[in-house]
């Protein structure tokens, strides 16, 4: 099954990672910057036909406005094996219902310098366009890894000898007392489930997020990503 994916940003994504099989950039004739121009320069390198449309064609393919001149005809990402996750920084996170959200988690976490991220397996194909866009492509340059149980995670962990940390008080330290090594797994949950016992019976270290003021509620997901994951980055550069 074919989506549309609007915008330059997504587009120019979609077409540089090459995740999906493409088959038409849909391109507003009266607009020609130099990112539309490298863009149609991209998929006429991969071969994907490139078809000029008025603005009133455009918005009837997608039924809004908000695709600023451009549209991309392409399939959902290939699935990734677990067994092939990268070296470096990777994230697990479980809990997440929001496309929105997930899109803001991905744009965190590539910009922070993390490898790949982890998810539960679930059908995210009615908000797929809305993830790219909302993550400005990062979901496009992440590798994204789905998991049907929680087992696969701790078995890759432990047959790769990454070890699992947890962002999880029970007997957890300081983010800021711990040293990152040079690989590893960050295991999150959302703000109101958390993580599965499961998984933090399997970490190999508990983290917390220390507060300035007595707050007993934990932050959501993608603001606690930010914080955890830019420490990690400081932590790689200055240290």
């Amino acid at each position: 099954m074919k989506y549309l994916y609007e915008g330059t940003i997504s587009c120019k994504a979609i077409l540089e990672n090459k995740n999906r099989n493409c088959s038409c950039l849909y391109v507003d004739s009266k607009k020609r910057t130099r990112d539309f121009r490298y863009i149609i320069q991209l998929a006429k390198k991969r071969n994907v036909k490139v078809q000029i449309c008025n603005r009133s064609e455009l918005d009837a393919l997608c039924d809004g406005t908000k695709h600023g001149g451009m549209l991309l005809e392409a399939d959902l990402c290939t699935k990734r094996k677990l067994e092939n996750i990268s070296s470096g920084f990777n994230v697990y996170v479980d809990g997440i219902e929001d496309p929105y959200n997930l899109g803001s988690i991905c744009r965190t976490l590539y910009a922070s310098g993390a490898k790949s991220l982890i998810l539960p397996l679930r059908d995210w194909s009615f908000a797929d366009k809305t993830i790219v866009k909302a993550s400005a492509g990062a979901f496009e340059k992440m590798d994204i890894y789905w998991i049907e149980k929680e087992e696969q995670l701790i078995h890759c962990c432990r047959e790769k000898d990454i070890p699992l940390y947890c962002a999880h008080r029970k007997d957890a330290i300081s983010l800021y007392e711990m040293n990152f090594p040079e690989s590893f797994v960050l295991a999150l949950g959302g703000s109101f489930r958390g993580l599965s016992s499961l998984v933090c019976e399997n970490s190999s270290q508990n983290i917390v997020i220390p507060y300035g003021n007595d707050f007993k509620n934990a932050l959501d997901a993608p603001s606690a990503i930010s914080v955890l994951s830019f420490e990690i980055l400081r932590q790689s550069k200055w240290q």
